[in-house]
């Protein structure tokens, strides 16, 4: 069947003062119908670039404390997700809202506690975020203005540190490669009332009772060590990417009887939360483990997750079609010399992925 998939990705360049704002750069991707299309947006990064790009920017202009980059970050759009009549995806330092028809670019919703956006969500007229280097999420509405913003300590406690917004987190720059912040939450997303947070250092869910406002972690029982990235809730199950190349289908234990064995006697006997099947890439027909893995959406009965793309690996990645039964469907390739110079790019990697039903969108 034609699926209609849009990805976003991320990119550097060799040449580390590149800027130019004025310059749109690659860095979402739609395939339709097998043909592909990539957009491109303008991203500003430093104090001046935000002034330049007024006009597009809604929310709060930089503080006066704010200083440039000395080492600028990547390029490229993150986190994903679409609502009504736009397309929402994060940035280094701003949410870009984009019509979902035309992909052309509306709005940069920005303010002090966005850096480094991974997974974003939208509920209830809300754009939710995290503050990845500081395990904060935060509540933003839709003209830019902070609602609300709480931090999750190392014990669980959910404070509100208002000592974070000192800071014009925009323009803080990430100096090394790897995980940030002590739990490092990549995809977050709003069930009932509960907010769930993908931890890649904890290899599980956080989740925030938005009544109590206390936090727990709901826990997988693996058969093999995992890199966790991100994680979703479709249709009562769990699917998350691990980024060494494995995909993890999760249910709650409670509520099923499957196991990693084929038989335990007297199982509701035991304690357990999530009970993981493992899908790995390299036993599947792909035949090698990707070099990185990450961004995931289910449709219908089928997986699509984002592979490869990793710094001094091969200028390209791809998107993976498969069920669960680890079959693939359709492999999907991006290389970079299809969007711009080679020469120029130090890295290309997918970042997170949706699936509109729409084909026409």
């Amino acid at each position: 069947m034609p699926y209609n998939i849009i990805t976003t990705f991320v990119h550097g360049y060799q040449n580390l003062h590149i800027n130019l704002p004025e310059k749109n750069r690659p860095a979402l991707w739609r395939i339709c119908d097998n043909k592909n299309q990539i957009f491109s947006y303008p991203f500003p990064r430093n104090p001046e670039d935000f002034i330049a790009l007024d006009s597009f920017i809604v929310g709060e202009r930089p503080l006066k404390s704010a200083v440039s980059f000395k080492k600028l970050p990547r390029f490229g759009l993150t986190g994903l997700i679409k609502c009504g009549e736009y397309i929402y995806a994060g940035s280094w330092n701003g949410v870009y809202e984009i019509n979902a028809n035309s992909y052309e670019l509306k709005r940069i919703i920005s303010h002090r506690l966005m850096n480094d956006c991974h997974g974003i969500c939208i509920s209830d007229n809300m754009i939710l975020t995290v503050l990845t280097c500081k395990d904060t999420v935060v509540f933003t509405d839709l003209s830019g203005s902070i609602i609300q913003h709480f931090t999750i300590q190392n014990d669980l406690t959910v404070v509100e540190n208002k000592e974070l917004t000192e800071v014009d987190w925009r323009f803080i720059g990430k100096q090394y490669r790897g995980s940030i912040g002590r739990w490092h939450f990549n995809y977050i997303q709003k069930i009932g009332n509960e907010i769930w947070l993908t931890s890649r250092n904890a290899n599980a869910f956080v989740v925030i009772d938005l009544h109590t406002m206390k936090a727990c972690m709901r826990l997988m029982s693996l058969p093999t060590p995992v890199l966790l990235h991100d994680g979703l809730e479709k249709h009562g199950k769990f699917y998350f990417t691990s980024i060494d190349g494995k995909i993890l289908i999760a249910e709650d234990g409670i509520k099923t009887n499957k196991t990693q064995q084929e038989y335990v006697e007297n199982l509701h006997l035991f304690d357990r939360d999530l009970v993981a099947k493992i899908i790995r890439l390299n036993e599947t027909s792909l035949k090698r483990e990707p070099n990185w893995c990450r961004g995931i959406d289910v449709y219908q009965d089928l997986i699509f997750v984002t592979i490869d793309g990793r710094y001094d690996s091969d200028l390209s990645f791809g998107v993976l079609v498969l069920k669960e039964n680890g079959d693939i469907v359709s492999h999907y390739r991006l290389p970079w010399k299809t969007v711009g110079l080679e020469s120029e790019i130090r890295f290309v990697t997918g970042f997170d992925i949706c699936v509109l039903e729409d084909k026409n969108v």
